[in-house]
């Protein structure tokens, strides 16, 4: 194994741990917002702050990817994807451990903040370094591995974070010095293989759009952006921040015990995501995404209906698994649509999307449930998820009628 300042760990050499590699980076970014969900009613008494308030705590962390994952994406095809990964993980680990030592509200909002322009990064460019090692099916099928990788640090977060927090509600924050030996892993991947001269930033995203349009596959990647919206804006806004302050208020349940509920979400989308491939070949990819819309309609609407705690975790549970069904059809498209060339940006401007509904999600969601109360929004989401699961199809043969527009594939 040779030995360099900037390789002191060697370089991976299997396509397997370069896979295990991205998975790696990407769970660690959601722990940027798995880790706060159970401890968000301790931090609003912490702070002093009510809990229409605290959702910022959660929204600060996602605010950076609006204005930061598109650049970033463009930055990765630029100068390659290993560089970029390597600083966003620094970034994210030094500030994510920095909330450990805020005690005021606005400091530990700033503290996520900066943890956020790391989490731009690394979430984003797991799923490029996914995309650039795998081709058409086996993509799919690793993107499924790879969000169940993801979800499954997702789902053990609030459990960890809600243990940690019986000791002191700023302890879970030490979660994130796990990311110094994943940063010593990370330096194993391989370099980046010489690209092509990239044009200015706008003018990338320009020959990227022109790419999709002659491709046919624009209206589709559009229409793919809007439906991630609002299926993020469940997971982030209801399942990670309406779900314990709607244990909290209405059944009162400890916050060690709200971490194993709101994880229910996480277990549902693990049960089907290491299955996705195969179910894709079966049924399809439109069939598929019907019946993952349809399921984070009922899941939602089971706990706007809730009469205990259990019949919330049953129906995070259930959009759970809808939306394991949803994510690595998405990722795998975002990936298919930017070919090696554009990869970076097409996937990091789906990021942005994810980050627009984590930053809307929990600052609606809080709100709601300070206002009209956590069923509503609930109820509310079942109501869109619905309304997309039966339109989206017929919406979509509308829009490309008459045009050569290819169908949704992820080969």
């Amino acid at each position: 194994m040779s030995w360099s300042p900037t390789r002191p760990f060697g370089s991976a050499g299997s396509r397997n741990e370069r896979l295990a590699i991205a998975i790696a980076v990407g769970a660690m970014g959601t722990l940027g917002f798995s880790v706060t969900s159970p401890i968000l009613p301790d931090l609003a008494e912490a702070f002093g702050v009510s809990r229409g308030d605290i959702g910022l705590v959660q929204a600060a962390v996602s605010i950076p990817g609006i204005l930061f994952s598109a650049l970033i994406g463009y930055f990765a095809d630029r100068f390659g994807r290993r560089r970029v990964v390597l600083t966003a993980l620094t970034i994210f680990s030094i500030f994510g451990v920095g909330g450990f030592f805020a005690r005021t509200f606005w400091g530990l909002v700033a503290m996520r903040f900066c943890q956020g322009i790391g989490t731009s990064g690394i979430l984003g460019l797991g799923i490029v370094l996914i995309g650039d090692a795998f081709e058409g099916r086996a993509r799919t099928r690793a993107m499924g591995i790879n969000i169940t990788g993801v979800t499954l640090m997702s789902m053990t977060g609030p459990i960890i974070s809600g243990q940690l927090a019986l000791g002191g509600t700023f302890r879970p924050f030490l979660i994130f010095l796990i990311g110094v030996p994943l940063l010593a892993w990370a330096t194993r991947m391989p370099s980046d293989p010489r690209r092509e001269a990239v044009a200015p930033p706008f003018g990338h995203l320009v020959d990227a759009l022109r790419g999709m349009k002659v491709s046919g596959r624009l209206r589709d990647y559009l229409g793919l952006l809007g439906t991630t919206l609002v299926a993020v804006f469940i997971l982030h806004g209801l399942g990670l921040t309406v779900s314990p302050l709607f244990l909290d208020l209405e059944f009162g349940v400890p916050v060690d015990v709200r971490g194993f509920i709101v994880a229910s979400f996480q277990f549902g989308t693990i049960l089907v995501a290491l299955q996705v491939g195969r179910i894709l070949a079966r049924i399809g990819g439109r069939k598929m995404m019907t019946i993952a819309f349809a399921m984070m309609a009922v899941g939602s609407g089971v706990a706007a209906l809730a009469a205990a705690p259990w019949h919330i975790a049953l129906g995070l549970g259930i959009a759970g698994f809808g939306f394991g069904m949803f994510v690595p059809v998405a990722q795998s498209f975002a990936s298919l649509v930017g070919t090696d060339q554009y990869r970076g940006l097409t996937v990091l401007m789906w990021v942005t999307v994810v980050r627009i509904a984590q930053v809307i999600g929990p600052q609606v969601g809080s709100r709601m449930t300070d206002g009209a109360g956590p069923r509503w929004a609930f109820g509310l989401a079942a109501l869109a998820m619905g309304v997309i699961a039966l339109a989206w199809i017929p919406l979509r043969r509308r829009i490309n009628r008459g045009v050569a527009g290819r169908a949704l594939t992820t080969e």
